[in-house]
C-alpha cells in the first residue's frame, strides 16, 4: 500500500512538473513603449486566440524597459517609441540587429482638459503666451514621445521660454493623465492617446517639420531568438495587424 502511494505521489508531481514545463514554454513577454498599451494588447489577444501561446505584456516608458533589459530583463520582443533605444540595445549585443523593424507611426498633438476655454491654437503662434503654469510632456531623457516635444519646442523657439515650465512625466501615459486630471493646462502627447481620452481635447497638431518622424520599433532578442518569438514579432507587421494599427490611430507613411 505504502508502495502505491508512492507511485501515485511519484506520478503527480511529474505531471505537474510537466505542466508546468509545458506553460512556461507557451510564454512570451514583449517589452513596449507604454503609449502601445491599447494596440498592443488587443494584438496580443488576437495572436493568441490563433496560436497556443501566452503573451506577457510590460509597458513603461522605451527608455526604462531598455535599461532594465540592459541590465538583465529577458523579454522576448522589445518594441520601442523610438529607433535610438533600439540601436542602443543592438550596440550592445543583446537584440538580433536583422530585426529591427517600423512597425507602425505617429504624431504629436498638444492637449487641454476638455474644460478648458481654449479649442484651438496655432503651435508656432506665440505658444508660451497662450497658457499659465506648467507643461506637461514625458521627460526627454528617457521617453521617447518627450524627446520629439523637446525638438519640437527647440526648433519653434520655445525653448528659453518653457525652459522652467515643463513638467517630465516617467512616460506620455502619464503626461496624459496630468493634463486629464486639470494638473497643468496643457501638454504634449502622441495622437492615439489624446484619441483615446475623453478627458482632454486636442487644440494643434504639432507640425511634423519641427520633430524627427515619430517611428515604432520592433526587434527580438538575441537570447530568444527562436520559432515562437518570430511568430509574434511577424504578426506585428501583418496586414492583419496594420488594420488593428490604423483602428487605434497609427500611420503608415
Amino acid at each position: 500500500m505504502k508502495k502505491y502511494t508512492l507511485y501515485i505521489i511519484v506520478l503527480f508531481f511529474v505531471f505537474a512538473c510537466g505542466r508546468k514545463a509545458k506553460t512556461e514554454s507557451n510564454e512570451l513577454l514583449a517589452f513596449c513603449g507604454a503609449s502601445l498599451t491599447n494596440v498592443i494588447s488587443e494584438l496580443a489577444e488576437n495572436y493568441e486566440k490563433e496560436n497556443a501561446v501566452d503573451i506577457q505584456l510590460n509597458f513603461a516608458s522605451s527608455g526604462t524597459l531598455a535599461r532594465q533589459i540592459e541590465h538583465g530583463a529577458q523579454p522576448a520582443v522589445y518594441i520601442s517609441a523610438n529607433e535610438k533605444w533600439v540601436d542602443y540595445l543592438i550596440q550592445l549585443d543583446l537584440l538580433v540587429p536583422e530585426t529591427k523593424q517600423m512597425v507602425a507611426g505617429n504624431s504629436l498633438v498638444v492637449v487641454v482638459p476638455l474644460d478648458s476655454p481654449i479649442d484651438s491654437i496655432s503651435f508656432q503662434s506665440n505658444l508660451p503666451e497662450l497658457f499659465s503654469g506648467r507643461l506637461a510632456m514625458g521627460d526627454p531623457k528617457h521617453v521617447p514621445a518627450g524627446d520629439y516635444a523637446q525638438q519640437a519646442i527647440n526648433n519653434a523657439g520655445y525653448a528659453d521660454e518653457l525652459k522652467a515650465r515643463i513638467l517630465p512625466t516617467k512616460d506620455v501615459r502619464s503626461a496624459l493623465m496630468v493634463v486629464e486630471l486639470g494638473e497643468v493646462e496643457m501638454g504634449i502627447v502622441y495622437k492615439t492617446d489624446a484619441l483615446k481620452s475623453e478627458k482632454v481635447k486636442i487644440v494643434s497638431e504639432v507640425p511634423d517639420s519641427l520633430y524627427s518622424p515619430v517611428g515604432f520599433y520592433a526587434s527580438v532578442l538575441k537570447t530568444k531568438n527562436n520559432k515562437q518569438t518570430l511568430g509574434f514579432y511577424e504578426y506585428l507587421s501583418s496586414p492583419e495587424a496594420k488594420v488593428i494599427w490604423l483602428k487605434h490611430g497609427f500611420k503608415f507613411e
